[in-house]
């Protein structure tokens, strides 16, 4: 009960906070002049600019001498200095205790594809409303699968990663439910995972696109043993596909049989070092001519064979030792300092060579025209410090042969182009919300450059960067585990499925009770809901409803729930939570 009421405690803190970055917003106007500008879009670099910020977001533009400077502006003077867009890191996992971190490093947005959208909608909704900071959220959390054949079912999953992780499509119907829910909820994008047929895919990419949602594909990043087709970049290419997350389905798409046979019969998906150059060019030509993005997080697959690799050793380790970093639980330092570190030697020889060949089709996308999208699967398993992940990204795209001016799109405005966003921010531009970044250096001449920073604006307010450190107790907790336990029915250890709705608003009606469905339910069961205890009706087995009490409904909050099994055979479930969003 403890630890709950200190997660309850951390949501209210982060509904209730008074740091408010609306509240700057409508302050004096904010002027950022004499820098370099390198506006996101492509174009030249523009010296001695001019850049006039108001109400969140750029008012104008241009170089020195042609804008008009508000006579009350706060003014940045940039003399000497470069001005660039703030970063996105298209694809991260989200936890509860590292989105300060990503805006430390200049990461101002972030596109989260695999959480619980509940939480992310919540989160995200906290943050553009001042009462969360850390980096704006693009929300893609729920992955549309098909369903596990019946001998890889993992009856963990739920439990694992809490409600609403995962939508299983079968049919058209079945996308199209999952494509409209999403979109009801607020989604911002669709992801797609392993065990879709091409078919399927270009079903639900289909009714997506009809909502508006663009649809990002990661497939065949495990093997054949999960239960997914063995599907090539060439077979999905032809789908309307909007981003190709991974570089693995050029696996089946050109290595040698041998490999591909090997995958079939149970082994992992590698086989980069025999990847067949020569049958890239009609993959990349297809993928261009039908406007498909490209994130092929290559420091996740590849960070181990990076020259770089030393040097961000270093940076982490430094960062490690800041009041930023020292702010983070011990276990997450614990993890973060085995970042950057190198690989097996045994190794080396051959994922060199995968790098060789997989950051050749990357160099070859992008001078084809293809658009790059950063992106780097931060916290998906992979190690790697929150933020400094992209810059590494990055500079493996600079390792690759891609131009710094194509890698500076790729981390900002090709990103929030790939997720539907590009009209509201990415570019420095008139009208575009006002997240920019002021760097000591010239990225176009060392792209590390975007590491030395000297002021970021998010949203038209200028960031304490290490204030940040101060901001961590500003969480909406995550769902999923919070105690150990499984459902048992000798113990009569409850376990929950998930809850229906996962979110409401305060003015909803016919939102007064709750459905959750799981396992090991009985007719004595209680469920607490925020340190309040309801009884429980069961129906059937599986499932039971219960009132929610009016103090939860009519309070935006983030409140967590259990189910309990009374007596000395019983138990507490695993933890979900009931979004409830402001009127």
């Amino acid at each position: 009960m403890r630890q709950m009421r200190f997660f309850v405690t951390l949501a209210l803190l982060s509904i209730v906070s008074s740091f408010s970055a609306l509240a700057q917003n409508q302050q004096r106007p904010l002027v950022i002049r004499g820098g370099l500008l390198i506006d996101g879009t492509g174009a030249a670099p523009v010296p001695n600019s001019v850049i006039v910020v108001s109400n969140g977001k750029i008012q104008a533009v241009g170089r020195e001498g042609t804008v008009t400077i508000p006579a009350n502006a706060t003014i940045i003077e940039a003399g000497g200095k470069t001005v660039i867009p703030g970063l996105v890191d298209s694809h991260v996992h989200l936890r509860n205790y590292h989105i300060q971190d990503y805006l430390y490093w200049g990461v101002t947005t972030v596109g989260d594809l695999g959480n619980s959208p509940g939480w992310l909608v919540g989160y995200r909704d906290a943050v553009e409303q001042g009462r969360a900071t850390g980096s704006y959220i693009l929300v893609g959390g729920q992955r549309f699968n098909a369903p596990l054949r019946p001998e890889f079912d993992n009856p963990l999953d739920p439990f694992m990663t809490g409600n609403a992780g995962n939508a299983f499509i079968t049919d058209a119907a079945s996308a199209e439910k999952a494509v409209l829910e999403v979109k009801k909820i607020g989604q911002d994008a669709i992801k797609m995972r392993d065990r879709l047929t091409p078919a399927m895919m270009k079903t639900i990419i289909d009714l997506a696109h009809k909502q508006g949602l663009p649809v990002f594909a990661h497939f065949d990043s495990a093997n054949i043993r999960q239960g997914q087709p063995l599907l090539g970049t060439d077979e999905i290419v032809d789908t309307g596909l909007d981003v190709q997350v991974h570089l693995f389905g050029l696996i089946k798409a050109t290595a040698p049989p041998a490999v591909i046979d090997r995958i079939r019969k149970g082994g992992p998906a590698q086989g980069w070092d025999q990847l067949d150059t020569n049958k890239f060019a009609p993959i990349i030509q297809k993928m261009v001519a039908n406007k498909m993005f490209l994130n092929p997080t290559v420091a996740a697959q590849f960070e181990k064979a990076s020259k770089s690799l030393p040097e961000f050793d270093r940076i982490n380790t430094d960062y490690l030792k800041t009041p930023m970093a020292l702010g983070l639980p011990k276990g997450v330092r614990d993890r973060y300092a085995l970042s950057f570190k190198p690989g097996p030697e045994q190794n080396a020889a051959q994922l060199a060579e995968g790098y060789k060949r997989a950051g050749l089709f990357v160099k070859q996308f992008a001078e084809a025209g293809g658009k790059l999208i950063a992106g780097t699967d931060s916290d998906a398993g992979r190690l790697g410090t929150s933020g400094i992940t992209l810059h590494e990204e990055m500079a493996m795209f600079s390792e690759i042969g891609v131009p710094p001016m194509k890698i500076i799109q790729s981390a900002t405005s090709w990103g929030m182009e790939a997720w539907g966003k590009g009209k509201e921010a990415g570019t420095l531009e008139a009208g575009k919300r006002a997240d920019i970044l002021v760097l000591n250096r010239n990225p176009l001449d060392d792209i590390r450059a975007t590491m030395d920073i000297f002021r970021i604006v998010q949203g038209g307010s200028v960031i304490d960067r290490e204030g940040l450190a101060n901001r961590r107790q500003e969480v909406v907790p995550r769902p999923g585990l919070l105690q150990e336990g499984f459902a048992n029915p000798a113990l009569h250890v409850p376990m929950i499925d998930e809850i229906s709705p996962e979110l409401i608003s305060t003015n909803q009606k016919n939102a007064s009770r709750l459905t959750i469905k799981g396992t090991n339910f009985t007719k004595n069961n209680l469920v607490l809901i925020n340190d309040q205890l309801v009884r429980g009706t069961l129906q059937g087995e599986d499932e039971l409803r219960v009132p929610i009490p009016p103090s939860v409904s009519k309070a935006a909050g983030v409140y967590p729930l259990v189910v309990v099994q009374p007596g000395s055979a019983g138990g507490v479930s695993n933890t979900f939570y009931l979004m409830v969003t402001p009127k």
